[in-house]
C-alpha cells in the first residue's frame, strides 16, 4: 500500500523543530513523532544517531546527478527527511508500522517534501506476509520480524506485508539505485538477500545497522552478514553501531 498524507493546514498540527543536518535549516516534525520510539529527544531536541545521519548526508550531497535512495525501516523519518536538502533525489521509504507511517507522511507534508514515496510494508527476502513483533509505543523502534525478541518482553503480534527489493525494483522499473539505508532490528541479512540482483547490478552505497543482539533475535550471526557483504563485493567501515558499505 502506498500511503498519502492528508493535506491539512499546518496550524492543525502541534509541531517541533529539530536540527537534522549541521549547517542546514531545521526540519519540522509532528509533536506526536516524539512519542514513537527514541528517535526524537523532546527534552534536548537531539536526534538519535545524528552523527551517523550527517555522515550519510555527506555522501548524498556529493552527488550532482539525480539519485535514487531507499530508506528501509524509515520509522518517522530521521533519514527520509534528508530528501528536503537533496532536491535531485527520489526516495522510497519503507515502514511496516502503520502508526509510524502516518507520522512520517505528516512530517513530509510539514516540510513540503514531495520527492518521497512512502510504502507501508516491510522489506524481506521474499514477498508475502510476516509477523512483526511490536513493543509498546515508546519502544516502537525496536519492533522486529525476529522470532525471539531480546530487547523487550511485552509485545503484540501483527501481520504485515513484505516485499523483496528485487521484485519491487523490477515492478517499478527503477533503472538504478544509488544509496540504501537499512535499519530493521536484525533483519538486515534478509533485506540484502532479497535485493541481491539489484545490488549486483547497481552497486549502491549501503548504510546498515550492525547490532549483534538484534541479529541474534533474527537467527543470524554477525559472521553471516559479513560473509554476505563479502560475497556481494563490498568493503565497509564502522560508524557507531552501523556499517557504511561501499562496492569494491
Amino acid at each position: 500500500m502506498i500511503a498519502k498524507p492528508v493535506e491539512l493546514a499546518s496550524s492543525k498540527y502541534k509541531v517541533k523543530k529539530y536540527n537534522l543536518v549541521t549547517n542546514k535549516p531545521n526540519i519540522i516534525i509532528s509533536e506526536e513523532a516524539e512519542s514513537l520510539g527514541c528517535t526524537w529527544n523532546k527534552r534536548g531536541r537531539i536526534v538519535w544517531d545524528k552523527d551517523v545521519i550527517n555522515r550519510f548526508f555527506s555522501l548524498l550531497e556529493k552527488r550532482t546527478d539525480p539519485i535514487v535512495v531507499l530508506d528501509i525501516g524509515a520509522q518517522t523519518g530521521c533519514y527520509t527527511l534528508l530528501a528536503k536538502f537533496i532536491p535531485n533525489s527520489q526516495w522510497y521509504a519503507f515502514e511496516p508500522i502503520k502508526e509510524a507511517t502516518d507520522i512520517l507522511l505528516t512530517n513530509l507534508y510539514l516540510n513540503k517534501i514531495k520527492n518521497v514515496e512512502v510504502i507501508n510494508a516491510a522489506i524481506s527476502d521474499q514477498s508475502g506476509t510476516a509477523i512483526l513483533k511490536i513493543p509498546e509505543k515508546s519502544m516502537l523502534g525496536l519492533a522486529t520480524l525476529g522470532s525471539k525478541p531480546l530487547r523487550f518482553n511485552d509485545y503484540i503480534n501483527r501481520e504485515v506485508r513484505c516485499i523483496d527489493l528485487d521484485s519491487f525494483i523490477a515492478e517499478r522499473k527503477i533503472p538504478k539505485v544509488d544509496f540504501i539505508k537499512i535499519d530493521t532490528e536484525g533483519w538486515e541479512y534478509f533485506v540484502l538477500q532479497g535485493g541481491k540482483e539489484m545490488i549486483c547490478r547497481d552497486r549502491p552505497t549501503i548504510l546498515l545497522e550492525f547490532n549483534g543482539e538484534n541479529m541474534m533475535q533474527c537467527g543470524v550471526s554477525p559472521d553471516q552478514l559479513i560473509e554476505l557483504l563479502t560475497k556481494l563485493g563490498y568493503d565497509w567501515e564502522t560508524v557507531s553501531e552501523d556499517l557504511i558499505c561501499t562496492p569494491r
